[in-house]
């Protein structure tokens, strides 16, 4: 290794402290479900400051209290304040169950579905097949109703913010009718028409999904305007013809490139001249060197000897929006180094 390229290695020098946190980061998300599962967090917002008054809330013994507290202020979670606990200010405004930006169900939900299948993950490395997937990784989730509404309203929880994060940056307002594929817990339809007059939306998602977005879209008054029904992007007799704008919410990157083809140009064929085409997704940087989040989704769609997903880089999706005729695709960060925004339209002559 030349001089030149140790002067720019930025760990030239350092211990061992990066490695180790980086091999052990699980006990910290278990340390954070284990709170999230009492509901920790929650209790301190509403008051217990003490040892006693955590143990009391949180239904635990004054040691356990004790233990978990301790290990909240290590992860810069909870901190002490004249002589009480008080949360951190985004573990109040995201974990603690009646605020705003809650979704601290998403994560244990997600923490508890994601830490068995990642272990033991470097046997799924090798004797990779080059056939197609038989199944898509979530897809016994939802064929169970019980576990479908739990994904359902954790992803509700986890969305909703973001949902009106991309209402504010995309101006629905161009569109008179929108179809939103996998659209889940309807919080994108549901926000776009908080922020947005005269837009009309169809929902589409798993049949066991479907009654879980009815009750968000009631919850929100908003049946007039927005409709849940089953529907798979992979089926052309799904897509309507009579929509300008058509949505793909973060599903992609669960599927292969000629999947992925094969649903845009579904969608081209489906939308009118000038119509508009929308995906939301994990995006990996122009380089493919990262971000971690969409890197580690890339790497976890190795799976049972197969190549699950694959999850684009922002020139990848402009290319494959091309490819199958839309123009002037762009992209940008929705959600800096996790979610992309890529759009495209089709030509109007």
């Amino acid at each position: 290794m030349s001089e030149a390229s140790l002067q720019d290695d930025p760990t030239v020098g350092k211990n061992t402290e990066r490695l180790n946190e980086l091999a052990f980061a699980f006990k910290q998300s278990q340390a954070l479900a284990a709170a999230l599962e009492v509901d920790l967090f929650t209790a301190i917002s509403s008051g217990a400051g003490t040892i006693e008054e955590v143990a009391q809330a949180c239904d635990i013994p004054a040691e356990t209290a004790d233990r978990l507290l301790i290990i909240c202020k290590a992860m810069g979670l909870v901190r002490e304040h004249e002589g009480r606990n008080v949360n951190m200010d985004d573990v109040e405004r995201f974990l603690a169950r009646g605020k705003p930006g809650f979704f601290g169900d998403y994560l244990r939900f997600t923490i508890g579905a994601e830490y068995d299948e990642w272990s033991g993950f470097s046997n799924n490395l090798k004797n990779i097949s080059a056939a197609p997937p038989p199944s898509k990784l979530y897809e016994g989730d939802l064929n169970d109703p019980a576990l479908a509404r739990e994904f359902t309203k954790a992803g509700y929880n986890s969305s909703i913010p973001l949902a009106h994060r991309l209402a504010k940056r995309f101006d629905f307002s161009r569109f008179k009718r929108w179809l939103d594929f996998a659209g889940g817990s309807g919080c994108y339809a549901i926000a776009a028409c908080e922020r947005h007059d005269g837009i009309k939306v169809i929902v589409k998602d798993h049949p066991n999904v479907v009654p879980v977005t009815r009750e968000f879209i009631v919850q929100h008054k908003l049946e007039d305007r927005i409709t849940a029904e089953p529907g798979d992007f992979l089926n052309q007799a799904d897509y309507p013809n009579d929509c300008d704008l058509i949505s793909f919410i973060t599903p992609l990157h669960w599927y292969l490139r000629d999947d992925v083809l094969r649903a845009l140009g579904y969608a081209y064929d489906a939308l009118p001249p000038g119509g508009t085409v929308l995906i939301v997704g994990y995006m990996l940087d122009d380089e493919r060197a990262g971000p971690i989040d969409p890197a580690l989704y890339h790497l976890y769609a190795v799976q049972d000897g197969h190549y699950t997903g694959h999850v684009p880089s922002g020139p990848e999706y402009c290319t494959y929006l091309t490819d199958v005729g839309f123009e002037d695709a762009q992209y940008d960060w929705l959600l800096p180094n996790r979610l992309g925004r890529i759009e495209a339209t089709k030509p109007k002559g």
